[in-house]
Protein backbone atom coordinates (compact mmCIF):
# COMPACT_ATOMS: atom_id res chain seq x y z
CA UNK A 1 0.00 0.00 0.00
CA UNK A 2 2.33 2.32 0.66
CA UNK A 3 4.15 2.12 -2.27
CA UNK A 4 0.89 2.38 -4.37
CA UNK A 5 0.58 5.73 -2.23
CA UNK A 6 3.87 6.83 -3.40
CA UNK A 7 3.66 5.75 -6.94
CA UNK A 8 0.00 8.22 -6.93
CA UNK A 9 2.17 11.26 -5.31
CA UNK A 10 5.14 10.56 -7.85
CA UNK A 11 2.08 10.13 -10.28
CA UNK A 12 1.10 13.81 -10.12
CA UNK A 13 4.74 15.46 -10.09
CA UNK A 14 4.78 13.68 -13.47
CA UNK A 15 1.11 14.45 -14.57
CA UNK A 16 2.56 18.73 -14.20
CA UNK A 17 5.47 17.82 -16.60
CA UNK A 18 3.63 15.95 -19.16
CA UNK A 19 0.50 18.73 -19.31
CA UNK A 20 3.37 21.46 -19.51
CA UNK A 21 5.91 19.89 -22.46
CA UNK A 22 2.27 19.02 -24.12
CA UNK A 23 1.77 22.84 -24.05
CA UNK A 24 5.02 23.46 -25.00
CA UNK A 25 5.53 21.68 -28.21
CA UNK A 26 1.87 23.08 -28.36
CA UNK A 27 3.28 26.77 -28.31
CA UNK A 28 6.40 26.08 -30.24
CA UNK A 29 4.18 24.36 -33.37
CA UNK A 30 2.24 27.33 -33.83
CA UNK A 31 5.04 29.88 -33.27
CA UNK A 32 7.80 28.30 -35.66
CA UNK A 33 4.72 26.83 -38.22
CA UNK A 34 3.00 30.39 -38.80
CA UNK A 35 3.21 34.11 -39.37
CA UNK A 36 3.18 34.95 -35.58
CA UNK A 37 -0.11 37.09 -34.67
CA UNK A 38 -1.76 38.61 -31.66
CA UNK A 39 -3.05 35.80 -30.34
CA UNK A 40 0.35 34.16 -30.15
CA UNK A 41 2.04 36.47 -28.88
CA UNK A 42 -0.71 36.92 -26.32
CA UNK A 43 -0.06 33.66 -25.09
CA UNK A 44 3.82 33.59 -25.45
CA UNK A 45 3.76 36.49 -23.03
CA UNK A 46 0.83 34.29 -20.80
CA UNK A 47 1.69 33.46 -16.77
CA UNK A 48 0.42 29.87 -18.17
CA UNK A 49 3.79 30.16 -20.55
CA UNK A 50 5.78 31.17 -17.60
CA UNK A 51 4.36 28.13 -15.46
CA UNK A 52 4.83 25.48 -18.17
CA UNK A 53 8.61 26.87 -19.08
CA UNK A 54 9.24 26.62 -15.04
CA UNK A 55 8.86 23.05 -15.18
CA UNK A 56 11.42 22.74 -17.45
CA UNK A 57 13.72 24.94 -15.94
CA UNK A 58 16.08 23.10 -13.69
CA UNK A 59 19.60 23.90 -14.09
CA UNK A 60 19.10 24.65 -17.17
CA UNK A 61 20.58 27.77 -17.89
CA UNK A 62 19.28 28.40 -21.47
CA UNK A 63 16.18 27.60 -19.98
CA UNK A 64 16.52 29.96 -16.92
CA UNK A 65 17.39 32.55 -19.81
CA UNK A 66 13.74 31.84 -21.69
CA UNK A 67 12.06 32.37 -18.47
CA UNK A 68 13.86 35.64 -18.05
CA UNK A 69 13.53 36.49 -21.80
CA UNK A 70 9.67 36.29 -21.67
CA UNK A 71 9.26 38.00 -18.02
CA UNK A 72 11.24 40.94 -19.77
CA UNK A 73 9.00 41.16 -23.51
CA UNK A 74 6.09 41.32 -20.91
CA UNK A 75 7.37 44.33 -18.87
CA UNK A 76 9.77 46.17 -20.99
CA UNK A 77 8.11 45.66 -25.10
CA UNK A 78 4.66 47.00 -26.66
CA UNK A 79 2.98 44.17 -28.35
CA UNK A 80 2.22 46.06 -30.95
CA UNK A 81 6.02 46.94 -31.84
CA UNK A 82 6.83 43.46 -30.70
CA UNK A 83 4.45 41.93 -32.97
CA UNK A 84 5.60 43.90 -36.10
CA UNK A 85 9.54 43.20 -35.67
CA UNK A 86 8.52 39.19 -35.16
CA UNK A 87 6.55 39.16 -38.48
CA UNK A 88 9.44 40.48 -40.32
CA UNK A 89 12.03 38.25 -38.74
CA UNK A 90 9.76 35.35 -38.75
CA UNK A 91 9.87 35.99 -43.17
CA UNK A 92 13.15 36.43 -43.16
CA UNK A 93 13.75 32.76 -41.23
CA UNK A 94 10.71 30.85 -42.23
CA UNK A 95 9.40 32.10 -45.66
CA UNK A 96 11.83 34.60 -47.60
CA UNK A 97 11.32 35.54 -50.33
CA UNK A 98 15.41 35.60 -50.38
CA UNK A 99 17.01 32.65 -49.36
CA UNK A 100 16.86 31.46 -45.96
CA UNK A 101 19.73 31.65 -43.55
CA UNK A 102 18.67 29.13 -41.79
CA UNK A 103 17.27 25.71 -43.36
CA UNK A 104 14.59 25.12 -40.58
CA UNK A 105 14.04 21.03 -41.33
CA UNK A 106 16.38 18.51 -40.85
CA UNK A 107 17.52 16.94 -43.78
CA UNK A 108 19.84 19.44 -44.79
CA UNK A 109 21.93 19.36 -41.75
CA UNK A 110 22.38 15.41 -41.88
CA UNK A 111 23.36 15.66 -45.55
CA UNK A 112 24.64 19.38 -46.31
CA UNK A 113 22.71 18.92 -48.73
CA UNK A 114 20.25 22.04 -49.86
CA UNK A 115 17.25 19.95 -51.52
CA UNK A 116 14.07 19.98 -49.16
CA UNK A 117 12.61 16.50 -49.86
CA UNK A 118 15.41 13.96 -49.18
CA UNK A 119 15.32 10.19 -47.71
CA UNK A 120 15.21 11.56 -44.38
CA UNK A 121 11.71 13.83 -45.25
CA UNK A 122 10.61 10.14 -46.05
CA UNK A 123 12.03 8.19 -43.23
CA UNK A 124 9.91 11.07 -41.16
CA UNK A 125 6.52 10.92 -43.03
CA UNK A 126 6.86 7.12 -42.30
CA UNK A 127 6.94 7.92 -38.68
CA UNK A 128 4.32 9.83 -38.46
CA UNK A 129 2.21 7.24 -40.57
CA UNK A 130 3.09 4.60 -38.30
CA UNK A 131 0.99 6.79 -35.51
CA UNK A 132 -1.75 7.16 -38.13
CA UNK A 133 -0.99 10.42 -39.35
CA UNK A 134 0.68 12.72 -42.06
CA UNK A 135 0.71 16.21 -43.33
CA UNK A 136 -2.39 17.82 -44.18
CA UNK A 137 -1.41 19.36 -46.72
CA UNK A 138 0.81 16.59 -47.96
CA UNK A 139 4.15 17.32 -50.28
CA UNK A 140 3.91 20.98 -49.98
CA UNK A 141 6.46 21.63 -46.89
CA UNK A 142 9.29 18.77 -46.28
CA UNK A 143 7.87 16.49 -43.89
CA UNK A 144 10.60 16.91 -41.18
CA UNK A 145 10.27 20.89 -40.58
CA UNK A 146 10.84 22.08 -37.62
CA UNK A 147 7.20 23.14 -36.54
CA UNK A 148 5.56 19.84 -37.93
CA UNK A 149 7.94 17.86 -35.54
CA UNK A 150 6.65 20.22 -32.32
CA UNK A 151 3.10 19.24 -33.62
CA UNK A 152 3.93 15.57 -33.79
CA UNK A 153 5.52 15.57 -30.26
CA UNK A 154 2.51 17.43 -28.89
CA UNK A 155 -0.01 15.10 -30.42
CA UNK A 156 2.65 12.38 -28.64
CA UNK A 157 2.71 14.21 -25.34
CA UNK A 158 -1.07 13.98 -25.21
CA UNK A 159 -1.36 10.44 -25.60
CA UNK A 160 1.40 9.71 -22.73
CA UNK A 161 -0.62 11.86 -20.51
CA UNK A 162 -3.96 10.30 -20.87
CA UNK A 163 -2.36 7.06 -20.09
CA UNK A 164 -1.03 8.06 -17.07
CA UNK A 165 -4.05 9.49 -15.82
CA UNK A 166 -5.90 6.48 -17.09
CA UNK A 167 -3.48 4.34 -14.88
CA UNK A 168 -1.87 2.65 -17.68
CA UNK A 169 1.43 1.84 -16.75
CA UNK A 170 3.31 -0.56 -19.62
CA UNK A 171 1.09 1.96 -22.22
CA UNK A 172 2.68 5.32 -20.84
CA UNK A 173 6.49 3.91 -20.63
CA UNK A 174 5.96 2.69 -24.32
CA UNK A 175 4.64 6.14 -25.67
CA UNK A 176 7.42 7.47 -24.02
CA UNK A 177 10.39 5.06 -25.07
CA UNK A 178 8.55 6.04 -27.95
CA UNK A 179 9.02 9.47 -28.27
CA UNK A 180 12.60 9.22 -26.66
CA UNK A 181 13.33 7.10 -29.92
CA UNK A 182 12.47 10.45 -32.13
CA UNK A 183 13.82 13.29 -29.67
CA UNK A 184 17.10 11.85 -29.94
CA UNK A 185 16.46 10.26 -33.45
CA UNK A 186 15.31 13.38 -35.21
CA UNK A 187 15.16 16.20 -33.29
CA UNK A 188 18.18 16.43 -31.09
CA UNK A 189 20.57 15.76 -34.01
CA UNK A 190 20.04 18.86 -35.56
CA UNK A 191 17.86 21.31 -33.44
CA UNK A 192 21.42 22.90 -31.56
CA UNK A 193 22.99 23.65 -35.35
CA UNK A 194 19.65 25.04 -36.01
CA UNK A 195 20.14 27.75 -33.20
CA UNK A 196 22.88 28.47 -33.11
CA UNK A 197 22.88 29.25 -37.28
CA UNK A 198 19.49 31.30 -35.89
CA UNK A 199 21.73 33.32 -33.53
CA UNK A 200 23.68 34.53 -36.85
CA UNK A 201 20.40 36.50 -37.84
CA UNK A 202 20.02 40.17 -38.69
CA UNK A 203 18.07 40.44 -35.63
CA UNK A 204 17.08 39.23 -32.52
CA UNK A 205 13.57 39.90 -31.42
CA UNK A 206 12.25 36.79 -30.70
CA UNK A 207 12.72 33.98 -33.01
CA UNK A 208 16.59 32.97 -32.27
CA UNK A 209 15.77 33.06 -28.76
CA UNK A 210 12.75 30.65 -28.84
CA UNK A 211 14.73 28.55 -31.27
CA UNK A 212 17.79 28.13 -28.90
CA UNK A 213 15.32 27.68 -26.31
CA UNK A 214 13.53 24.81 -28.24
CA UNK A 215 16.73 23.39 -28.50
CA UNK A 216 17.57 23.51 -24.67
CA UNK A 217 13.67 22.32 -24.19
CA UNK A 218 14.67 18.97 -26.45
CA UNK A 219 17.21 18.15 -24.50
CA UNK A 220 15.86 18.53 -21.28
CA UNK A 221 12.77 16.63 -22.62
CA UNK A 222 14.64 13.65 -24.19
CA UNK A 223 15.97 12.94 -20.29
CA UNK A 224 12.41 13.46 -19.09
CA UNK A 225 11.61 10.95 -21.31
CA UNK A 226 14.02 8.27 -20.17
CA UNK A 227 13.84 9.16 -16.81
CA UNK A 228 9.65 8.64 -17.26
CA UNK A 229 9.67 5.59 -18.82
CA UNK A 230 12.01 3.90 -16.63
CA UNK A 231 9.40 5.18 -13.90
CA UNK A 232 6.76 3.85 -15.62
CA UNK A 233 7.81 0.23 -16.42
CA UNK A 234 8.56 -0.20 -12.91
CA UNK A 235 5.80 0.49 -11.52
CA UNK A 236 4.15 -1.72 -14.35
CA UNK A 237 6.48 -4.47 -13.63
CA UNK A 238 5.53 -3.73 -9.84
CA UNK A 239 1.84 -3.53 -9.87
CA UNK A 240 0.83 -5.30 -13.48
CA UNK A 241 -1.20 -4.37 -16.24
CA UNK A 242 -4.20 -3.50 -14.07
CA UNK A 243 -5.13 0.38 -14.54
CA UNK A 244 -3.97 2.40 -11.33
CA UNK A 245 -5.40 5.50 -9.78
CA UNK A 246 -2.85 8.02 -10.82
CA UNK A 247 -2.82 11.67 -11.00
CA UNK A 248 -4.30 14.42 -9.24
CA UNK A 249 -7.91 14.42 -8.28
CA UNK A 250 -10.02 16.56 -10.00
CA UNK A 251 -10.78 18.63 -6.56
CA UNK A 252 -7.41 19.12 -5.26
CA UNK A 253 -5.30 22.25 -5.46
CA UNK A 254 -3.40 20.18 -8.37
CA UNK A 255 -6.24 19.05 -10.25
CA UNK A 256 -7.59 22.21 -10.11
CA UNK A 257 -4.26 24.27 -11.55
CA UNK A 258 -3.98 21.29 -13.81
CA UNK A 259 -7.26 22.22 -15.17
CA UNK A 260 -6.49 25.92 -15.40
CA UNK A 261 -3.34 25.01 -17.85
CA UNK A 262 -5.67 22.69 -19.82
CA UNK A 263 -7.58 25.57 -20.52
CA UNK A 264 -5.15 27.43 -21.87
CA UNK A 265 -3.87 24.57 -23.96
CA UNK A 266 -7.00 24.04 -25.47
CA UNK A 267 -7.26 27.99 -26.43
CA UNK A 268 -3.52 27.61 -27.52
CA UNK A 269 -4.57 24.42 -29.93
CA UNK A 270 -7.16 26.80 -31.51
CA UNK A 271 -5.16 29.65 -32.25
CA UNK A 272 -4.31 29.49 -36.29
CA UNK A 273 -1.69 31.80 -37.11
CA UNK A 274 -1.45 32.59 -41.39
CA UNK A 275 0.45 29.59 -42.79
CA UNK A 276 0.18 27.09 -39.94
CA UNK A 277 -2.05 24.61 -41.78
CA UNK A 278 1.36 23.83 -44.12
CA UNK A 279 2.80 21.81 -40.71
CA UNK A 280 -0.50 20.13 -39.36
CA UNK A 281 -0.94 16.78 -39.08
CA UNK A 282 -4.44 14.52 -39.56
CA UNK A 283 -5.24 11.21 -39.63
CA UNK A 284 -4.25 9.22 -43.12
Amino acid sequence: MVEAANLRRESIDLEALLLSRTYLYTLFHKLLGGTPDEAVLTVLLSDETVDAVEEFTGDNPSMQGLGRFLTDLRECVDVSVLLDSARDEYTRLFVGPTALPCQPIESPYLTHELADFQENTVVVRGIYRDHGLQLARLMRIPDDHIATMCAFMAHLAGKSLCYLREGRLEKLAESLRDQESFVRGHVLTWVDDFAVCARRSKTSVLYPQMIEALAAFAHNDADLLSEAALWAEQGADAHGAQPLALGADAGSPEGAAFAELETSLGYLESVRPFGIEDHELVAC
